[in-house]
């Protein structure tokens, strides 16, 4: 794990390349168009993923990254436009390839970090393998595989 605070990807990403510095500001438009442009600018970028990484493990929750807008992230991150966890009604899906929330489950890792917390709760998409570290994703996940097992048991249950 190359950590939260690693930028070198940065440099191979498409948006990166001299011929496409003109969409720079696409990528914090507030007009549709223009984000759906450089939504697709990610699409072929060979480090979407780093990307889309770096901005749930650092809460960017403004702009396009990986793919995904602001609403996509702070979706996925459970939390609202302020940064704030919040319960939602429909539970995440990845991030990255759009599997369901079943197909997502909470890893308990060391930090690489050290310090105060020698663990770390990462989110897996079973999927496509694609991982991230968030409290607020872990949470929805475990709150997801909590509600089905208790609707799983109260469908058992006879009456």
């Amino acid at each position: 794990m190359a950590g939260i605070r690693d930028h070198s990807w940065q440099e191979s990403g498409t948006c990166a390349q001299p011929e496409n510095k003109h969409m720079a500001p696409l990528f914090f438009s507030s007009v549709p168009r223009e984000k759906y442009d450089a939504r697709n600018l990610c699409f072929s970028c060979p480090v979407r993923d780093k990307c889309l990484k770096y901005a749930l493990e650092n809460k960017e929750l403004w702009g396009v990254w990986g793919g995904k807008d602001e609403a996509e992230i702070r979706r996925a991150l459970s939390v609202t436009f302020d940064g704030k966890e919040v319960r939602r009604t429909r539970f995440p899906n990845c991030p990255y390839c759009g599997a369901r929330p079943s197909k997502l489950v909470v890893v308990i890792a060391p930090t690489p970090e050290g310090g105060r917390w020698a663990t770390m709760k990462l989110v897996k998409c079973e999927e496509c393998e694609f991982t991230w570290r968030s409290r607020t994703s872990a949470n929805a996940v475990t709150a997801y595989h909590t509600a089905r097992a208790k609707a799983r048991n109260k469908a058992k249950k006879p009456d």
